[in-house]
């Protein structure tokens, strides 16, 4: 059988399919995002609100503010609730300061920590010993404590955070050598 030409397709041309450009969209909207992201940022850098662009806030400036917050309860005679705040913040202070796990120990668990640490000078943890004995007294065994007792815990939680800062530390340091 022969054709005769009818069905025969003499201009064959090879068609090519169109290059795929599916990757197009994606690429603009990711470039389209990273600007937003880039300028955002660069906004919060200008304003300076970025977090690293504040130093953090010193731990012993953090126990001060607590220990002025709480200083009420003395007036109002709330000893228990005293105590436990008072403790609070000195235990917090210890684990920001020294990273001493103070606010997950017992006191004699603690004060064992602190014994075997080089980070605390001796007058520090025999004073803090004391000041936790007295702290448990008032949590454990309910004892009354005055006003004037539970101003001298304030005043031992005052005097050991700033001289247990490290501004004070410094200045201490410093002036010894002179002193010498």
């Amino acid at each position: 059988m022969k054709d005769t030409g009818e069905n025969i397709i003499e201009d064959v041309t090879m068609l090519t399919p169109r290059e795929p450009y599916f990757w197009v969209l994606p690429a603009v909207i990711v470039l389209v995002v990273c600007l937003v992201a880039a300028f955002v940022i660069w906004r919060l850098f200008r304003a300076k609100k970025l977090p690293f662009q504040h130093p953090p806030v010193p731990p012993d400036v953090i126990a001060r503010e607590r220990l002025a917050a709480i200083r009420h309860l003395i007036e109002q005679g709330k000893h228990e609730r005293f105590v436990i705040e008072v403790s609070a913040v000195l235990r917090d202070y210890i684990e920001a300061r020294f990273g001493l796990k103070a606010p997950t120990l017992s006191s004699e668990e603690f004060l064992f920590e602190a014994e075997h640490s080089a980070l605390l000078d001796a007058r520090w943890r025999e004073s803090l010993g004391e000041f936790l004995l007295q702290c448990d007294r008032v949590k454990f065994a309910l004892a009354n404590l005055q006003p004037p007792r539970m101003e001298a815990l304030y005043t031992t939680a005052e005097s050991f955070i700033n001289g247990t800062a490290p501004a004070a530390e410094h200045a201490a340091k410093v002036a010894q050598p002179s002193a010498a």
